[in-house]
């Protein structure tokens, strides 16, 4: 057994502030979506608009009637799918008309509330993620740690560290003093592309910002093309989550989490790390 000091003060701070912030964005941009949950391609976008994902009332509720579950039908495209029961609520606000939810929230949770602490998290995750990526730079770590090595990028070896993955086995030795293939290449898609076009989509959205960056239309092809994008990226940033944590219970929770917390971590030559 040998314990070795695996991640630095400030790759733990760094860590702990994105999930923090990342917890926060996905929970707070969920109920954002909820007010209109309906998504377009272009520059316009409302309920007369064809929406390319959609929830929907399957068929319109009478004026003033509480319908629970109230029918809904999820569109993606041409295809759609009667989701009655599993998701959708119906919301009557009298004079102002029917919208419809995909879950019911309550009152308290104020849409404008929801986009002060969307965008304070967004600030938490931008700052500290640009003090990493400077960080990960000026250290060496980037090229050091997360770059593949040519051992790595071998056929054999992407072979055999897929096959790894689907087994679920767990790395122990030396072969858990470094970061595995597939963990160096999930970083790095995220850290500089995800996460990237994760909040440039987010600035076209922002009338202020787009005001004195138009280009930002001509690059995602309209505001709610952006909008889609933003969606579509917090989805994949939520499941590369689930898979990271199930990812963490299959190495081993306890030394994993140790290590991000300490920074300390134990190699074992064999048996649960």
């Amino acid at each position: 057994m040998e314990r070795i000091y695996r991640h630095p003060l400030p790759v733990r701070l760094w860590h702990w502030s994105a999930v923090l912030a990342v917890g926060g964005l996905l929970f707070t941009g969920f109920n954002i979506l909820n007010i209109h949950p309906r998504l377009y391609w272009g520059e316009v976008g409302n309920a007369f608009t064809p929406a390319v994902v959609s929830l929907d009332s399957a068929a319109p509720a009478p004026a003033g009637a509480a319908v629970h579950p109230s029918p809904a039908v999820l569109r993606i495209g041409s295809h759609a799918w009667d989701v009655t029961g599993y998701a959708g609520s119906a919301l009557d606000l009298g004079p102002d008309g029917m919208y419809f939810l995909i879950v019911d929230v309550p009152d308290s949770w104020h849409f404008g509330a929801m986009r002060a602490w969307h965008f304070a998290c967004a600030w938490l995750l931008f700052l500290s993620t640009l003090g990493y990526v400077g960080y990960l730079l000026a250290s060496g770590r980037l090229a050091r740690r997360w770059l593949p090595s040519a051992a790595q990028l071998a056929p054999r070896a992407i072979g055999r560290d897929l096959l790894d993955h689907l087994r679920l086995r767990r790395y122990h030795g030396e072969q858990a003093r470094d970061y595995n293939l597939l963990q160096k290449l999930a970083y790095l898609l995220v850290l500089f592309v995800l996460l990237p076009a994760i909040v440039l989509t987010g600035l076209t959205m922002s009338n202020a910002v787009t005001a004195r960056l138009p280009e930002l239309y001509a690059l995602f092809g309209g505001r709610q093309s952006a909008r889609t994008l933003h969606a579509l990226g917090a989805l994949l940033l939520a499941a590369f989550v689930l898979v990271h944590v199930f990812q963490l219970f299959v190495a081993g929770f306890t030394n994993g989490m140790r290590s991000m917390i300490t920074g300390r971590y134990v190699l074992r030559s064999g048996g649960p790390p």
